[in-house]
């Protein structure tokens, strides 16, 4: 696809509606995941840090699950925004490789690119960061099964 071509597709799904409407069921209402920015292949969102999200109560580092659920949400609305379009997605595999705690009073940031769909199969690679993407917290690598 053609720059052009992800970018008309991409005016096609809306990812602030996305994450309005993710906010209200499940993990996306207890997590408040933001909408930060999004492209033609690309979202990217925040969590911020709160004290029901800590994983480690002495030092207040964030639950890595929150994390990753964070990642999960970014990951597949990259996959979105290349298609342009919803359609069913499953997370097929999601790795995550953590170079540093989420600290106390952090908030996180996931950018997820999508960069390949194949007819059933999307690659997705991305970072978690807690503002400077150059100190990441987290790189991440995820596959999901695409239905057409």
């Amino acid at each position: 696809m053609s720059e052009a071509d992800l970018a008309e597709a991409a005016a096609q799904f809306d990812p602030r509606r996305f994450v309005e409407l993710a906010r209200k069921v499940g993990h996306g209402s207890a997590l408040e995941i933001d909408y930060q920015d999004s492209g033609p292949d690309w979202l990217e969102l925040a969590l911020p840090w709160r004290e029901e999200l800590v994983g480690v109560p002495e030092t207040g580092v964030l639950a890595s699950g929150a994390i990753v659920s964070l990642i999960d949400t970014a990951s597949g609305g990259s996959v979105w925004m290349r298609l342009g379009r919803f359609v069913p997605i499953v997370t097929l595999d999601l790795r995550l490789d953590y170079m540093r705690p989420a600290l106390k009073g952090e908030t996180v940031f996931a950018r997820c690119e999508c960069v390949k769909v194949t007819r059933q199969v999307a690659f997705v690679r991305g970072v978690a960061h807690g503002g400077d993407p150059a100190h990441p917290i987290a790189q991440s690598a995820a596959t999901f099964m695409v239905s057409r």
